[in-house]
């Protein structure tokens, strides 16, 4: 069999890529080793597929690191959230902005997304087989030569859309990292990212399901260097935390193999300086009271008392010495708990790492190092944040790759 492009990987960068590639009138062919394209999709953002972004342009870019967000500048230029989002309601699927600059189908259903994609394969005339598995490739003449369970394929051009390693049992086994390693290609550590974390501390599995709004959590390196800081949703679990901000931090932990601290700010609107003020009037005016009911009402009942307890600063607010006063301050602005690692690539929506970026041009996502091979989605050492900025990437570099495969 032969085909002018072949496209490994059907999830959101792989049928992106073919729709692409088969709109410019290229015989296409779109290989799936599962049964079912885009589980990915069907399960991300619980079932309801949190599509993109509603942010652009610098601020985007920004959201994945300065040398990722540089790298994916010209893809995310020429196919910014707006495109997207006009891409998939032309495709049949109303879409809606909902809470942390999120976007959704209206429908709640990420079956919605992968219904009205697999509706554009259909009608750009590339060819989907499933089941479909890839066992090799190799550069063959002006081309490549492809073993798979179809038999044998020619293609003049590859684009590789195998994702990573995350979420296994949709069946990312990172196939790819080999077959690009095989051609030349750098690949940088790969690691958990978007996971919930691993914590030991009694103190934060005692608040198993409250949820904190309005706190500053960040990852420290062992000298005490911030890595990463989020203002997002905390969610107390039996086995750590949980929600936005400790996800977006997963990758950043794994990196630092165990020699990880977290430290929680829970009033970052407030300076050390206003704070120990706040408790001294406190003092003078409601001295009979419990020092928890001076902290801050945003923050729950058992997680006031719990950061009572950890300063050592039971007791009246008139009771309340200089000392605990002060140690009660920085228990709240900057309490630290050490954190060993995330719960792993079974609960991670992202790998972080991959193909290495200054081997991909990023204006068409051909490789390097061998030419007629294209690169995009998670493959590539690229990751964002929780709020659909890693589909955005993944479709927006399958778009160039398709453009130009």
């Amino acid at each position: 069999m032969h085909t002018e492009v072949a496209v490994i990987g059907a999830g959101a960068a792989g049928l992106m890529a073919a729709i692409q590639a088969a709109q410019r009138g290229r015989r296409t062919v779109l290989l799936e080793k599962n049964r079912h394209p885009g589980l990915k999709i069907l399960i991300s953002g619980g079932g309801r597929c949190n599509l993109t972004t509603t942010r652009t342009g610098a601020d985007l870019e920004a959201q994945y690191g300065l040398a990722r967000g540089r790298f994916l500048r010209h893809a995310l230029r020429s196919f910014p959230p707006t495109a997207l989002r006009e891409f998939v309601e032309a495709a049949g699927v109303p879409l809606q902005e909902e809470d942390l600059e999120k976007i959704f189908p209206v429908s709640q259903k990420a079956r919605d997304i992968v219904d009205a994609l697999l509706r554009l394969v259909q009608r750009s005339g590339a060819t989907l087989r499933t089941g479909c598995a890839v066992r090799g490739i190799a550069a063959s003449g002006t081309g490549f030569a492809l073993d798979t369970d179809l038999g044998p394929i020619r293609a003049d051009s590859v684009v590789l859309a195998t994702g990573g390693l995350s979420y296994r049992k949709t069946g990312a086994t990172g196939d790819g990292y080999a077959w690009c390693r095989a051609m030349g290609h750098t690949i940088t550590a790969t690691w958990p990212a978007l996971a919930p974390l691993l914590l030991d501390a009694p103190w934060v599995t005692s608040l198993q399901g409250i949820v904190l709004q309005g706190v500053d959590l960040a990852v420290l390196d062992p000298s005490g260097r911030e890595r990463l800081r989020r203002r997002r949703p905390i969610l107390f679990t039996h086995r750590g935390l949980s929600g936005p901000a400790p996800m977006d931090l997963a990758g950043d932990v794994e990196e630092l193999q165990g020699k990880a601290q977290l430290e929680f700010d829970f009033v970052p609107e407030l300076t050390r300086e206003a704070l120990d003020a706040h408790f001294v009037q406190e003092a003078k005016v409601r001295g009979a009271r419990q020092v928890a009911t001076a902290l801050p009402m945003h923050l729950q009942e058992r997680v006031r008392d719990t950061l009572v307890a950890l300063a050592g600063a039971e007791g009246t607010l008139a009771g309340l010495s200089k000392v605990a006063r002060r140690r009660l301050v920085e228990t709240l602005k900057a309490l630290r708990v050490p954190v060993r690692k995330s719960l792993g690539f079974e609960h991670a929506e992202v790998t972080r790492g991959g193909v290495a970026l200054d081997e991909i041009d990023a204006r068409t996502m051909q490789s390097r190092k061998q030419p007629g091979l294209y690169l995009c989605g998670e493959l590539l050492d690229v990751d964002g944040p929780i709020g659909g900025f890693n589909f955005q990437a993944a479709f927006a570099t399958a778009r160039l790759a398709g453009l130009h495969a």
